[in-house]
């Protein structure tokens, strides 16, 4: 689904190059759940976003669901993106002079044929906002814009979701809350799930977990891998 090729991304600052990924490359199946972890400044928003298209590596390939997007043109990349990828932001991204039903419908119009309306009211009644659909962003909570958010990533039902730090703003129940809906969202819809996070609570329920530090990946851990190693040492 998602397949990264040394992928390196640097700023050119004078005459200075700050490297912020140091050849990365990995690869993640469809229906996967990635937790991708490290300190602050170790590059993992940075890699979700070249992993979304939001941004282009300095060299490398990325590839999703088979389509090279590291040398696409904008209008193309942005196509991709509208068509398989959910994106979920720490500071929400929901555009204030629409209310959360124009919100989530937004991404339908913009990608998809037909109404989205019956499929916006239903995934904001099953994060628990039927009553508060015509709602601005600034009528809601911080936890009730985050959810206003997963419904609009799951719209156009993308193969892909994405989400930076999805709970980095909220106290820890309403994180809580956000994250088992992503999670329960995602089950069902067998999307595949890219999150970044600093919380290792969080990074405990993935199925895989990418440790980042200084732009180079350092673990990369499936939880049955360890399991089976334990196993494997015991009756070694």
């Amino acid at each position: 689904m998602i397949e990264v090729r040394d992928a390196q991304k640097w700023i050119q600052n004078g005459a200075r190059r700050v490297e912020i990924l140091k050849g990365i490359s990995l690869t993640i199946p469809a229906g996967q759940f990635v937790a991708i972890v490290g300190a602050s400044g170790s590059g993992k928003s940075t890699l979700l976003g070249l992993l979304a298209g939001l941004d282009s590596p300095s060299s490398g390939e990325i590839w999703l669901d088979g389509v090279p997007i590291h040398n696409l043109a904008e209008a193309q990349l942005a196509a991709v993106r509208g068509r398989k990828i959910g994106f979920v932001f720490q500071s929400y991204q929901l555009i204030p002079t629409l209310t959360a039903l124009e919100n989530v419908l937004l991404p339908y119009e913009l990608n998809a044929d037909g109404s989205g309306l019956a499929k916006a009211r239903e995934l904001l009644t099953s994060v628990g906002l039927a009553e508060r659909m015509e709602h601005y962003p600034i009528q809601l909570s911080g936890g009730e814009q985050q959810r206003v958010a997963i419904a609009r990533a799951f719209v156009v039902e993308p193969p892909i979701i994405m989400a930076d730090e999805p709970t980095g703003n909220l106290d820890s129940s309403n994180g809580r809350m956000i994250l088992d809906l992503l999670l329960e969202h995602n089950k069902r819809a067998g999307t595949t799930l890219v999150l970044v996070t600093h919380d290792p609570e969080v990074a405990s329920t993935a199925d895989r977990k990418i440790v980042l530090r200084d732009g180079r990946i350092v673990e990369d851990t499936l939880p049955f891998e360890q399991e089976a190693a334990v196993q494997q040492a015991h009756h070694g």
